[in-house]
Protein backbone atom coordinates (compact mmCIF):
# COMPACT_ATOMS: atom_id res chain seq x y z
CA UNK A 1 0.00 0.00 0.00
CA UNK A 2 1.27 3.80 -1.06
CA UNK A 3 1.33 6.12 1.58
CA UNK A 4 2.20 9.22 0.22
CA UNK A 5 -1.11 11.28 0.98
CA UNK A 6 -2.39 13.56 3.86
CA UNK A 7 -4.58 12.50 6.48
CA UNK A 8 -7.82 13.90 7.04
CA UNK A 9 -8.27 16.10 9.90
CA UNK A 10 -11.55 14.02 10.92
CA UNK A 11 -9.50 11.05 10.58
CA UNK A 12 -6.59 11.77 13.07
CA UNK A 13 -9.18 11.62 15.85
CA UNK A 14 -10.92 8.34 14.54
CA UNK A 15 -7.56 6.61 14.13
CA UNK A 16 -6.53 6.82 17.87
CA UNK A 17 -9.79 5.59 19.36
CA UNK A 18 -8.64 1.87 18.57
CA UNK A 19 -5.13 2.85 19.58
CA UNK A 20 -6.27 3.50 23.02
CA UNK A 21 -8.89 0.84 23.09
CA UNK A 22 -5.89 -1.36 22.74
CA UNK A 23 -3.93 0.53 25.04
CA UNK A 24 -6.94 -0.35 27.71
CA UNK A 25 -6.49 -3.78 26.63
CA UNK A 26 -2.98 -3.88 27.72
CA UNK A 27 -3.88 -3.46 30.84
CA UNK A 28 -5.94 -6.70 30.70
CA UNK A 29 -2.45 -8.62 30.20
CA UNK A 30 -1.24 -7.38 26.72
CA UNK A 31 2.35 -8.89 27.53
CA UNK A 32 4.77 -7.32 25.77
CA UNK A 33 2.75 -6.31 22.81
CA UNK A 34 2.99 -2.53 21.44
CA UNK A 35 0.46 -0.03 19.91
CA UNK A 36 2.63 1.30 16.92
CA UNK A 37 0.93 4.15 14.82
CA UNK A 38 1.81 5.27 11.41
CA UNK A 39 1.09 9.38 12.52
CA UNK A 40 0.07 10.64 9.38
CA UNK A 41 -0.97 14.21 10.88
CA UNK A 42 0.26 17.32 11.57
CA UNK A 43 2.19 18.23 14.36
CA UNK A 44 0.33 19.64 17.33
CA UNK A 45 -0.02 20.15 21.32
CA UNK A 46 -2.94 20.67 23.22
CA UNK A 47 -5.57 21.58 20.78
CA UNK A 48 -8.75 19.99 20.53
CA UNK A 49 -8.67 16.38 18.84
CA UNK A 50 -5.01 16.70 18.75
CA UNK A 51 -4.07 13.19 17.80
CA UNK A 52 -0.72 13.08 19.16
CA UNK A 53 -1.79 14.42 22.38
CA UNK A 54 -3.99 11.36 22.43
CA UNK A 55 -1.20 9.22 21.85
CA UNK A 56 1.40 10.44 24.53
CA UNK A 57 -2.01 10.55 27.02
CA UNK A 58 -2.00 7.07 26.30
CA UNK A 59 1.40 6.22 26.89
CA UNK A 60 1.50 8.40 29.89
CA UNK A 61 -1.55 6.41 31.39
CA UNK A 62 -0.61 3.00 30.50
CA UNK A 63 3.26 3.36 30.71
CA UNK A 64 4.72 0.76 27.63
CA UNK A 65 1.64 0.89 25.78
CA UNK A 66 3.19 2.62 22.72
CA UNK A 67 6.21 1.09 20.68
CA UNK A 68 6.92 3.46 18.10
CA UNK A 69 4.65 6.26 16.14
CA UNK A 70 6.58 7.40 12.75
CA UNK A 71 6.61 10.76 12.06
CA UNK A 72 5.85 11.97 8.22
CA UNK A 73 6.43 15.90 8.38
CA UNK A 74 5.21 16.23 4.61
CA UNK A 75 3.11 13.37 3.92
CA UNK A 76 2.38 14.56 0.26
CA UNK A 77 6.21 13.60 -0.65
CA UNK A 78 6.65 11.04 1.73
CA UNK A 79 9.18 12.09 4.05
CA UNK A 80 10.80 15.01 5.62
CA UNK A 81 10.39 17.29 3.14
CA UNK A 82 13.51 19.84 1.98
CA UNK A 83 13.14 21.80 5.23
CA UNK A 84 12.95 21.36 9.18
CA UNK A 85 9.43 21.82 10.75
CA UNK A 86 9.11 23.72 13.57
CA UNK A 87 6.17 22.45 14.75
CA UNK A 88 7.55 18.87 14.79
CA UNK A 89 11.07 20.12 16.60
CA UNK A 90 8.65 20.92 19.37
CA UNK A 91 6.40 17.65 18.70
CA UNK A 92 9.94 15.28 19.12
CA UNK A 93 10.86 17.06 22.52
CA UNK A 94 7.17 16.48 23.92
CA UNK A 95 7.01 13.05 22.61
CA UNK A 96 10.42 12.30 24.49
CA UNK A 97 9.19 13.76 27.42
CA UNK A 98 6.25 11.16 26.98
CA UNK A 99 8.89 8.09 26.51
CA UNK A 100 7.46 8.03 23.12
CA UNK A 101 10.50 6.70 20.08
CA UNK A 102 10.10 8.49 16.96
CA UNK A 103 10.76 7.14 13.67
CA UNK A 104 11.16 8.93 10.53
CA UNK A 105 9.64 7.89 7.17
CA UNK A 106 10.48 7.06 4.11
CA UNK A 107 9.37 5.22 0.77
CA UNK A 108 11.33 3.12 -1.78
CA UNK A 109 8.69 2.48 -4.20
CA UNK A 110 9.99 -1.65 -3.95
CA UNK A 111 13.74 -0.38 -4.88
CA UNK A 112 12.84 1.29 -7.34
CA UNK A 113 13.42 4.56 -5.90
CA UNK A 114 17.40 5.93 -6.21
CA UNK A 115 19.11 5.12 -3.33
CA UNK A 116 20.64 8.40 -2.87
CA UNK A 117 17.38 10.24 -2.59
CA UNK A 118 16.59 8.13 -0.27
CA UNK A 119 19.77 8.42 1.61
CA UNK A 120 19.07 12.71 1.79
CA UNK A 121 15.59 11.78 3.59
CA UNK A 122 17.77 9.78 5.99
CA UNK A 123 20.27 12.72 6.63
CA UNK A 124 17.70 15.48 6.84
CA UNK A 125 16.05 13.12 9.44
CA UNK A 126 18.98 13.18 11.69
CA UNK A 127 19.79 16.83 11.10
CA UNK A 128 16.82 18.08 11.77
CA UNK A 129 15.23 15.88 14.45
CA UNK A 130 18.14 14.20 16.13
CA UNK A 131 16.36 12.59 18.43
CA UNK A 132 14.41 10.11 16.67
CA UNK A 133 14.64 6.74 17.75
CA UNK A 134 15.17 5.31 13.79
CA UNK A 135 13.99 5.14 10.35
CA UNK A 136 10.68 3.44 8.71
CA UNK A 137 11.71 2.22 5.09
CA UNK A 138 7.83 1.91 3.34
CA UNK A 139 6.94 -0.10 -0.05
CA UNK A 140 10.36 -1.97 0.68
CA UNK A 141 10.67 -5.24 -1.87
CA UNK A 142 10.70 -8.46 -0.70
CA UNK A 143 12.66 -9.76 -3.00
CA UNK A 144 16.09 -11.19 -1.55
CA UNK A 145 18.51 -9.86 -3.62
CA UNK A 146 16.97 -6.55 -3.28
CA UNK A 147 16.78 -6.61 0.22
CA UNK A 148 20.15 -7.62 0.80
CA UNK A 149 21.73 -5.14 -1.97
CA UNK A 150 19.24 -2.16 -1.99
CA UNK A 151 18.22 -2.43 2.16
CA UNK A 152 21.27 -3.69 3.44
CA UNK A 153 23.31 -0.30 2.38
CA UNK A 154 19.88 1.45 3.74
CA UNK A 155 20.45 -0.63 6.98
CA UNK A 156 24.05 0.03 7.08
CA UNK A 157 23.46 3.98 6.39
CA UNK A 158 20.87 4.42 9.05
CA UNK A 159 23.00 2.49 11.63
CA UNK A 160 26.10 5.02 10.84
CA UNK A 161 23.98 7.65 11.62
CA UNK A 162 22.83 6.12 15.08
CA UNK A 163 23.76 2.54 16.09
CA UNK A 164 21.11 1.90 18.47
CA UNK A 165 18.89 2.50 15.49
CA UNK A 166 15.59 0.69 14.68
CA UNK A 167 15.02 0.42 11.17
CA UNK A 168 11.61 -1.19 9.86
CA UNK A 169 10.98 -2.31 6.54
CA UNK A 170 7.41 -2.41 5.65
CA UNK A 171 6.81 -5.50 3.32
CA UNK A 172 3.92 -6.92 3.82
CA UNK A 173 2.72 -10.49 3.53
CA UNK A 174 5.13 -11.42 1.07
CA UNK A 175 8.25 -10.52 3.46
CA UNK A 176 10.87 -13.50 3.48
CA UNK A 177 13.34 -14.83 6.10
CA UNK A 178 16.27 -12.62 4.42
CA UNK A 179 14.95 -9.40 5.57
CA UNK A 180 15.68 -10.06 9.43
CA UNK A 181 19.05 -9.63 8.40
CA UNK A 182 18.75 -5.84 7.60
CA UNK A 183 16.40 -4.93 9.99
CA UNK A 184 14.78 -4.41 13.37
CA UNK A 185 11.58 -5.16 12.79
CA UNK A 186 9.65 -6.12 9.60
CA UNK A 187 5.68 -5.27 8.49
CA UNK A 188 4.69 -8.24 7.73
CA UNK A 189 1.08 -8.29 7.40
CA UNK A 190 -0.75 -4.67 6.08
CA UNK A 191 -4.47 -5.47 5.13
CA UNK A 192 -8.07 -5.57 6.32
CA UNK A 193 -9.49 -7.26 9.27
CA UNK A 194 -11.34 -9.79 7.21
CA UNK A 195 -7.76 -11.01 5.29
CA UNK A 196 -6.35 -11.10 8.61
CA UNK A 197 -9.04 -13.10 10.02
CA UNK A 198 -7.79 -15.98 7.31
CA UNK A 199 -4.18 -14.87 7.70
CA UNK A 200 -1.50 -17.54 8.78
CA UNK A 201 2.42 -15.85 8.89
CA UNK A 202 5.34 -18.32 7.54
CA UNK A 203 6.58 -20.85 9.79
CA UNK A 204 10.04 -19.01 9.95
CA UNK A 205 8.45 -16.12 11.75
CA UNK A 206 7.96 -18.49 14.93
CA UNK A 207 11.77 -18.61 14.96
CA UNK A 208 12.20 -14.64 16.16
CA UNK A 209 10.63 -13.25 19.01
CA UNK A 210 7.25 -10.85 18.67
CA UNK A 211 8.93 -7.24 18.74
CA UNK A 212 10.75 -8.50 15.35
CA UNK A 213 6.88 -8.22 13.50
CA UNK A 214 4.58 -5.13 13.06
CA UNK A 215 0.83 -6.10 11.94
CA UNK A 216 -1.34 -3.14 10.48
CA UNK A 217 -5.07 -4.12 9.83
CA UNK A 218 -7.49 -1.67 9.11
CA UNK A 219 -11.38 -1.47 8.63
CA UNK A 220 -12.04 -3.12 11.93
CA UNK A 221 -15.31 -3.11 13.44
CA UNK A 222 -14.83 -1.40 16.90
CA UNK A 223 -16.74 -4.85 18.39
CA UNK A 224 -13.79 -6.93 16.70
CA UNK A 225 -10.63 -5.32 17.93
CA UNK A 226 -10.35 -7.24 21.06
CA UNK A 227 -10.94 -10.27 18.91
CA UNK A 228 -8.38 -9.12 16.28
CA UNK A 229 -6.16 -8.13 19.18
CA UNK A 230 -5.63 -11.74 20.32
CA UNK A 231 -4.99 -12.66 16.77
CA UNK A 232 -2.38 -10.62 16.26
CA UNK A 233 -0.81 -11.76 19.59
CA UNK A 234 -1.40 -16.10 18.22
CA UNK A 235 0.11 -14.37 15.19
CA UNK A 236 3.35 -13.17 17.15
CA UNK A 237 3.51 -10.04 16.12
CA UNK A 238 4.97 -7.42 18.54
CA UNK A 239 4.10 -4.76 17.51
CA UNK A 240 0.26 -3.91 15.89
CA UNK A 241 -1.99 -1.44 14.60
CA UNK A 242 -5.93 -1.75 14.63
CA UNK A 243 -7.73 0.60 13.19
CA UNK A 244 -11.53 1.13 12.49
CA UNK A 245 -9.98 3.40 8.94
CA UNK A 246 -9.36 1.91 5.55
CA UNK A 247 -5.69 3.11 4.08
CA UNK A 248 -7.61 5.65 1.72
CA UNK A 249 -9.44 7.16 4.33
CA UNK A 250 -6.40 7.38 6.62
CA UNK A 251 -3.93 8.42 3.54
CA UNK A 252 -5.97 10.68 1.31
Amino acid sequence: LRHHFTLKPMMRTQMLVCTIILAVLCLKGCGATKISVIAFFAACNDTPRCGWDQLFKAEMAHDGAIGYAVIVPVPTKGGPGTDVDLNFVSLLSHAKTSHVPILGYVYTSYGGRNISEVKVDIDNYYKWYPSISGIYIADADSNCETTEDYYGMLWEYTKAHQDNATVVLNIGTLARECSMNVSTIIVNFESYYYDYLSYTPPAWTFNYPPERFWHLVFWTPSALVESVFKKTVKNNAGHVLITDQTPVDMFS
